[in-house]
């Protein structure tokens, strides 16, 4: 009959049922090797996720018993310079000095990486936050560092209100344009800070910008050479020599970037070496309130 199949032949018949078979064990085994998959991610991003806190404990440990023999050190080289410098000589003196100045860097190096473990375990004190007030402050603090090297700052506003940890943040643009201030050679120094248009993209590129608010401090300083936009995020990481631009631990961008991704943002620059540097931080809009 015209637009009727024909019936199937017992061949057939038994060549589809064994497919059918066939097909229900490849689903059986792909749902269990999935199955095993998950088990195995969940595990790892549980072990990940202990060690993390282990290694935040032990930086907080390790950082807390290193500053008491390092202050005596400290406290007794002052000492010797203070009560015995007429009985060395100048070569004595010299290197006493550069105890004293060497133990110093070293207590500041260990109070970032106590403030590093720290961030890792705080909570964060979410609340309504009007950025002019917050960054009038920052600039309040910072006056006479920007008074003594020239300085100017212009805030292109008005800026929001958000939610957010104000103490936290307050750091955050504290230590972005205190490296504003602090690396440049130009005589008169200029920086701006404001909010990048809606929709900007972070560094690595946000599922949905318009999640975002996007802030931004912009300097003409030495700018940075783009080999090292991802390092200077690391712990540490110095691109010059420690007697360059006012020293410093190599502490602060990395913390930054702790705080910035504990408000569910992220932190990146673009630079021009020798025209200066925009650092760009984002923080959720919709952070959930405590």
């Amino acid at each position: 009959v015209e637009n009727t199949a024909a019936p199937w032949q017992p061949l057939e018949l038994e060549a589809a049922r064994e497919i059918r078979l066939r097909i229900s064990d490849i689903r059986v085994k792909l749902l269990n090797e999935l199955q095993a998959r998950a088990a195995s991610l969940s595990r790892l991003n549980t072990e990940l996720a202990r060690s993390n806190d282990e290694l935040d404990s032990f930086a907080y440990v390790a950082s807390h018993d290193l500053k008491e023999p390092l202050r005596g050190i400290h406290n007794y080289s002052v000492f010797l310079l203070e009560d015995y410098a007429e009985l060395l000589d100048a070569d004595g003196v010299s290197k006493l000095q550069t105890l004293v100045r060497l133990s110093q860097r070293m207590e500041a190096l260990i109070d970032s990486l106590l403030l590093l473990s720290r961030i890792g375990r705080l909570d964060l004190e979410v609340q309504p936050t009007d950025l002019n007030e917050l960054v009038a402050r920052v600039l309040e603090l910072l006056h006479p560092r920007l008074e003594q090297t020239h300085t100017t700052v212009e805030v292109r506003g008005p800026l929001p209100t958000i939610l957010a940890d104000a103490t936290r943040l307050s750091e955050v643009f504290n230590n972005l344009i205190s490296n504003a201030i602090k690396y440049s050679d130009k005589p008169e120094r200029r920086i701006i800070i404001g909010e990048a248009p809606a929709g900007t993209a972070g560094g690595r590129g946000a599922a949905n910008p318009s999640d975002y608010y996007v802030f931004y401090v912009q300097d003409n300083g030495i700018g940075i050479e783009p080999r090292h936009h991802e390092t200077i995020f690391r712990i540490f990481r110095r691109l010059h020599a420690q007697d360059k631009f006012g020293g410093g631990t190599g502490a602060g961008l990395a913390i930054a970037k702790k705080m910035i991704e504990k408000h569910g943002g992220e932190i990146w620059v673009e630079s021009v070496v020798g025209q200066g540097s925009t650092f760009y931080f984002s923080v959720l809009k919709n952070y959930p309130s405590v």
